[in-house]
């Protein structure tokens, strides 16, 4: 296990997807992995606190063997070995985005053996991030056929800059061990999950999911933005959601909106948006519905922050899917997962589509 995959941390957009994606799949193919230029590309290079709370978990949860997680490190030598389940707890200490810890940490917890718990205490409606609610409404629903259980509870609400939100993630697997080969992470996930997403359908349903901080009760905040979101919905011609409106206690001031569709080829897209100090209610669920319709209308079969969780499973276990557009952020996590898992990827920039060849290789 000396032998380190080296991965230029400045490459591409150079953000902290790299370090993401590479502790995921170093983690589940147990390749050690040295990342060096972190973030180098960013006004404060080096990692940030959120990667250092995965690092920081994954310590104890994979036994790994770490250097370099400091915070402003620009080099981590990552070695993982044994995924052992229990009860985990990490603290942010800050409004660090819990969404974007559980982009590495939630589909990682689907292949620990048992049951694991991990409780988080950060930041779960933050810029910079989907919001939790997208979490467990989009890319939760994506995931939840691979366990026998799984469950993302959110015990409160951490809005910036204080954070304090405390989020818990209980997985059950069927596992008695951890899989050994691609073969059988493979057949792992494929059973379970069709990353197959080549077509869109008829919208079935749409979802409003509205959130404000209880100091903002009186002013009617949370049922603002829900309408908000729902005149903008039938002047671009969906039908009527199904509206769920939420007042909670946070030690920051905050609120956020979550709007999701699903669709009859069983594509579930999502979109946010924060609320801010001087900014209307209703136009925080406007403008999120209208980056909704930007993905719907590309015929995309996930939305934008979608594509970049879904690439890591996709790498392991195959599939196909449309993309609203080719960010620099997806490029980058097809260019990581190459690293580990060679040429895999197919890239039609012109339509859209990505699609995994997974027969073509084995580790």
């Amino acid at each position: 296990m000396g032998e380190f995959l080296e991965i230029d941390g400045s490459y591409g957009e150079g953000g902290g997807q790299i370090v993401r994606t590479a502790l995921f799949l170093s983690t589940i193919l147990k390749i050690p992995v040295k990342i060096y230029n972190i973030r180098a590309k960013r006004d404060k290079p080096g990692l940030k606190r959120q990667h250092l709370n995965i690092v920081k978990l994954l310590k104890r949860l994979a036994k790994a063997k770490v250097k370099g997680d400091e915070l402003g490190s620009t080099e981590l030598e990552y070695i993982p070995r044994k995924l052992r389940p229990g009860y985990y707890e990490v603290n942010f200490d800050t409004a660090g985005s819990i969404p974007l810890f559980f982009q590495t940490i939630l589909p990682l917890s689907l292949f620990v053996p048992g049951e694991t718990v991990i409780r988080v205490i950060g930041g779960t409606d933050v810029p910079k991030s989907p919001t939790i609610d997208w979490v467990r409404f989009v890319f939760l629903s994506h995931l939840y056929k691979i366990p026998e259980f799984i469950r993302l509870e959110i015990l409160k609400r951490g809005f910036y800059p204080a954070g304090g939100g405390i989020v818990q993630l209980t997985v059950k697997t069927p596992l008695k061990e951890e899989l050994k080969s691609i073969d059988e992470i493979r057949e792992y996930i494929g059973e379970k999950v069709n990353l197959n997403k080549s077509a869109t359908g008829e919208i079935k349903k749409i979802h409003v999911f509205s959130v404000a901080h209880e100091e903002l009760r009186e002013r009617k905040v949370a049922e603002r933005q829900a309408k908000g979101a729902e005149e903008a919905l039938k002047e671009l011609g969906y039908p009527k959601p199904e509206v769920y409106r939420q007042y909670t206690n946070a030690n920051s001031i905050g609120t956020s909106i979550t709007v999701w569709l699903e669709d009859s080829e069983g594509n579930i897209l999502g979109a946010d948006n924060l609320g801010k100090k001087g900014k209307l209610a209703e136009i925080v669920g406007t403008e999120a519905v209208k980056k909704l319709h930007e993905d719907r209308l590309s015929r995309a079969t996930v939305d934008r922050h979608l594509a970049d969780h879904l690439i890591p499973l996709m790498a392991l276990s195959g599939g196909t899917i449309k993309v609203p557009s080719f960010t620099g952020h997806i490029l980058t996590n097809l260019w990581v997962c190459e690293l580990f898992l060679g040429k895999i990827f197919e890239v039609n920039k012109k339509d859209r589509i990505i699609r995994a060849k997974i027969d073509e290789y084995s580790l």
